[in-house]
């Protein structure tokens, strides 16, 4: 009697989305917050003489008094008022929408939908053993007053809540309530459901499918497929007897491991270069640069372009490495390194030449054939006329080369002797300014040998090209001539 006295004095208001009872003062549910007096909340809104704003349910954002709309997120405000607003409606939504702001993830909206341990317990809900998931023991039918659609406890995600499209438009009429459902006894669901995974951080359950934890956010591992089976790469014949073989290393003495040896023990120390035996020098002999000195600081030292220890890259006709100058046996020598114009060492008073030598007199590119054979008239044939031809012994040609080695004049000889200059020998080049009147002779020796003499009376001398592979040392005083640039060298 107690009891009943106690619910007559007290009555209890039944929550119309979840089934919770709760005390006839309370306006909204202890335990989804929807509210118990919507119809007295909506006339007390429209009973109050002037609004001072309204604040969205959705994103908690202030709106100034006479704004229907939410300035913010667009949702339509319950208690918009003012003469440009539309009269409010007072009939309920379809569902209740909670007051704080609409998750806008997955995993916001799943961890909405979660309900705590304390409200299933005052729900009448129960966890399963393995699965996690709460199944519903005691229905709420009896709690519920008729005409009412049981409700899971929460509302669904989307209803109630008005789309962008639709944001200013009224609310749509509530459908007709569904038949009450009747739940699944607990060992059917517990059977039914396949068991969770805990999350390997905050150790929430989560449905097997999940591929991050509905509590904390961690996603799971995925699972790696299973490696196909690679076919064996050598195939043995099952009919071959089955041989054993002695592993001789079995058998072996133990190999003593040596120690480690630092790697700097190990390595060569790279020796260091040594000096020059005696100090020497090239000078700048013509050009604008007149006067230059080049020290030869290393045992091997390079003569050619920009790049070489002696650079003279200005000059078109020298190659990136024309030569080299090297220290060998306390002597200087020089090398040619096979480039196209080659290298040259003035005449002292005269060198031995070989057939296809080159050798500079003045501005003249000259090169020696040696003795050339020539074809004779056939006997009874008319004669040609021309100069007459020695009676006997060999002819001996010198060519001259002209830029981009064509053939210019020719001169053939018998010899003992073949004089070069500007007038009265046998090839005269009267246009040559540096040449002198009688510059240069070939002398032709008995045994057919030939020598370059220079005779002395021109300033700039004679140039003979350093044969490949043939070095050539050099003295105090010598002029070396690489493309028009001539180098004396000094030493000491």
């Amino acid at each position: 009697m107690r009891g009943a006295t106690r619910m007559l004095a007290h009555p209890m208001l039944i929550c119309p989305a979840c089934g919770k009872e709760n005390e006839d003062v309370a306006s909204e549910c202890k335990r989804c917050r929807a509210p118990l007096r919507e119809e007295e909340a909506a006339a007390d809104a429209v009973a109050l003489p002037q609004s001072l704003g309204e604040v969205c349910r959705r994103c908690e954002a202030y709106n100034e008094p006479g704004v229907g709309v939410c300035t913010n997120c667009g949702l339509q405000l319950f208690a918009a008022t003012g003469p440009e607003q539309p009269p409010l409606d007072k009939t309920p939504p379809d569902a209740f929408t909670p007051p704080s702001q609409v998750p806008e993830t997955l995993s916001e909206e799943l961890r909405a939908l979660a309900i705590s341990d304390e409200e299933a317990a005052e729900a009448g809900l129960t966890m399963a053993a393995r699965s996690g998931v709460a199944t519903e023991t005691t229905p709420p039918a009896a709690l519920a007053p008729p005409g009412l659609a049981q409700s899971s406890g929460r509302a669904r995600i989307g209803e109630g809540i008005p789309s962008a499209a639709t944001s200013g438009a009224a609310p749509a009429r509530r459908p007709p309530p569904a038949p009450p459902r009747v739940p699944p006894p607990e060992s059917v669901l517990a059977a039914a459901l396949p068991a969770g995974k805990a999350c390997p951080k905050c150790g929430a359950l989560n449905p097997p499918a999940a591929k991050f934890c509905f509590e904390c956010g961690t996603p799971f591992a995925r699972k790696a497929a299973p490696a196909a089976p690679r076919p064996p790469s050598i195939e043995v014949a099952a009919e071959l007897p089955a041989e054993t073989f002695e592993d001789a290393t079995m058998e072996s003495s133990p190999v003593a491991i040596a120690e480690a040896v630092p790697a700097e023990s190990v390595a060569e120390p790279i020796p260091e270069e040594q000096p020059p035996p005696f100090a020497a020098k090239l000078v700048l002999q013509n050009g604008g640069a007149e006067g230059t000195e080049f020290a030869l600081g290393h045992l091997e030292n390079s003569l050619g372009g920009s790049a070489a220890h002696i650079g003279l890259g200005e000059d078109p006709f020298i190659a990136p490495h024309a030569a080299t100058l090297a220290f060998v046996d306390e002597r200087l020598v020089l090398r040619d390194e096979g480039s196209a114009n080659g290298v040259y060492v003035r005449v002292r008073e005269s060198a031995a030449l070989e057939a296809g030598d080159l050798f500079v007199a003045g501005e003249r590119l000259l090169r020696y054939d040696g003795p050339v054979e020539i074809s004779r008239p056939a006997e009874g044939g008319l004669p040609l006329l021309g100069a007459p031809r020695p009676a006997q012994g060999p002819l001996y040609r010198v060519t001259e080369v002209l830029l981009g080695l064509k053939t210019g004049r020719t001169c053939h000889r018998g010899g003992p002797s073949i004089s070069i200059g500007r007038a009265g020998c046998d090839m005269n080049f009267a246009g040559d300014s540096v040449l002198a009147a009688k510059h240069a002779e070939i002398r032709i020796g008995e045994d057919g040998t030939a020598a370059l003499v220079d005779l002395g009376q021109g300033p700039s001398g004679v140039f003979l090209r350093v044969r490949a592979q043939q070095p050539v040392e050099l003295q105090a005083g010598d002029v070396v001539r690489v493309g028009d640039q001539h180098l004396r060298v000094e030493v000491g």
